[in-house]
């Protein structure tokens, strides 16, 4: 993995509070597990954001996911 993936990858958990994060799969798309204190979500991103907001919005998305438990 390259690291400027894992930095953002790193900000995308650090903006959602998840407490760890795992690398499923990497290819076109990135499929993480984001670990939560009750619950573990499945994210798939972009390996190459579309625009300055992508990261931004994954973000929003898995905040949204983890308080509904997953």
């Amino acid at each position: 993995m390259k690291p400027a993936v894992a930095r953002e990858i790193k900000q995308i958990a650090a903006e959602a509070g998840a407490l760890s994060w795992a690398l499923v799969r990497e290819s076109r798309h990135l499929i993480v597990d984001f670990r939560f204190t009750d619950c573990v979500v499945r994210q798939v991103l972009a390996a190459t954001p579309s625009g300055p907001r992508a990261r931004q919005n994954e973000a929003a998305w898995l905040k949204r996911r983890a308080n509904l438990g997953g």
